[in-house]
């Protein structure tokens, strides 16, 4: 690793162990430059969930869309739904430092602090409308657990949406496999259904981004 990259905030995540404090410490100190960073990264995944929901969706009006960012952390995806005119989005991340990044930005109607994957979610079942995560799944695992889909699974609509990209290098690491476990075994249970599975370019620096579109009966 050259010094350059080994200076990269992402890197330094990146290699996190998976503890929990550890974790939310990394992206505490990181949070008023993380979204800077991320760009100048070439960053695309908020964009490109954004935009795939809203092909999805079709001619539904962005304004009556109840959508969840999951994990919010400084507002990336909000921008991007507020420039399609989904003004009806809710964020929900775990730090609180990211949050008050996301916060200055104005572009979610409520913010929530919470921990997924406790199965104690502050928010009413059947509530959203689409569900959106993006960056959620990591290979070092320090972002969300991928028993958090049992969550989110309660707290969106029937024929709701849930889509979640992650990069598809991701998708060969242990995280990924299971990720994959848990999205077959909510679909062999009826909880949900993989309605399609697409590839997008530069989702992140040359990586590609692996998305799973699924619908709630």
């Amino acid at each position: 690793m050259s010094t350059e990259t080994a200076r990269n905030p992402f890197d330094t995540v990146a290699t996190l162990t998976t503890d929990y404090a550890d974790s939310q410490a990394g992206y505490s100190a990181w949070a008023t430059q993380y979204e800077e960073d991320m760009v100048t990264m070439g960053y695309n995944g908020p964009r490109q969930v954004v935009t795939l929901m809203h092909d999805v969706l079709g001619g539904a009006s962005p304004s009556t869309v109840r959508v969840l960012d999951v994990p919010a952390g400084t507002g990336m995806v909000g921008s991007e739904l507020q420039k399609l005119g989904y003004t009806n989005a809710d964020g929900l991340d775990a730090n609180p430092d990211m949050l008050k990044v996301a916060e200055t930005k104005q572009v979610y109607r409520r913010l929530i602090e919470a921990k997924l994957g406790t199965g104690e979610l502050p928010v009413e079942p059947n509530t959203y409308d689409a569900v959106l995560l993006v960056g959620a799944f990591t290979q070092n695992g320090t972002h969300l657990p991928c028993e958090c889909l049992e969550d989110l699974v309660q707290i969106t609509k029937p024929d709701g949406l849930i889509i979640l990209g992650t990069g598809s290098v991701t998708l060969q690491s242990d995280v990924g496999v299971a990720l994959l476990a848990k999205l077959q075994d909510l679909q062999e249970r009826g909880l949900l259904s993989i309605v399609d599975k697409t590839t997008r370019k530069n989702y992140f620096r040359d990586w590609d981004g692996t998305f799973f579109v699924c619908k709630v009966p």
